[in-house]
């Protein structure tokens, strides 16, 4: 989830509110300055037509069980919108084999594995759990993938979470 939040901000710094809507879902759309919300596909048809946020704020909710952008209104609360979190897929799934020769012969299986691993933002502790090792191992190969460039590193509070570079992605490409 954190995660999730972290991409989000950055969309909305680094591209504005129409990307980060568009990113949420196809139905929600952003034009002069307006939240437009496409009630044809919501399954309940909301009883309003234009409502004023102006002041109430807006509250973005990832959830690793919303199928598209669902809208909660409510007069007495921010406007809401709750939608699917980014790598939510991750969840269960095992990690990715390494199939790619020059990249183990490079960097060694395990750090190859965890540049690839990396492909959305990642702590040692998740790594360390979806590996199925301890999180000092995974910490020594970061510590080495994060010296050579290939990674980036972000503290929220006592939590560090590691991201590709741009050179790890041309790397993993």
């Amino acid at each position: 989830m954190e995660a999730d939040l972290a991409h989000q901000a950055r969309v909305l710094a680094e591209q504005g509110a129409g990307a980060l809507f568009a990113g949420l879902d196809r139905r929600l759309g952003w034009e002069d300055g307006q939240l437009l919300l496409s009630t044809d596909d919501f399954m309940i048809q909301a009883p309003w037509t234009d409502m004023s946020i102006a002041g109430r704020g807006l509250v973005l909710l990832p959830s690793l069980f919303a199928r598209g952008a669902q809208p909660l209104i409510d007069p007495t609360r921010p406007p809401t919108i709750i939608y699917p979190a980014r790598g939510s897929a991750t969840l269960s799934a095992e990690p990715p084999p390494v199939t790619d020769d020059a990249l183990v012969r490079l960097l060694g299986r395990p750090r190859a594995r965890l540049l690839l691993l990396l492909a959305d933002p990642a702590s040692t502790t998740e790594l360390a759990h979806r590996l199925d090792v301890t999180p000092g191992a995974v910490s020594q190969h970061l510590a080495v993938l994060y010296d050579a460039g290939l990674l980036s590193r972000t503290r929220n509070g006592r939590v560090v979470r590691y991201a590709r570079t741009a050179l790890g992605n041309a790397l993993c490409r």
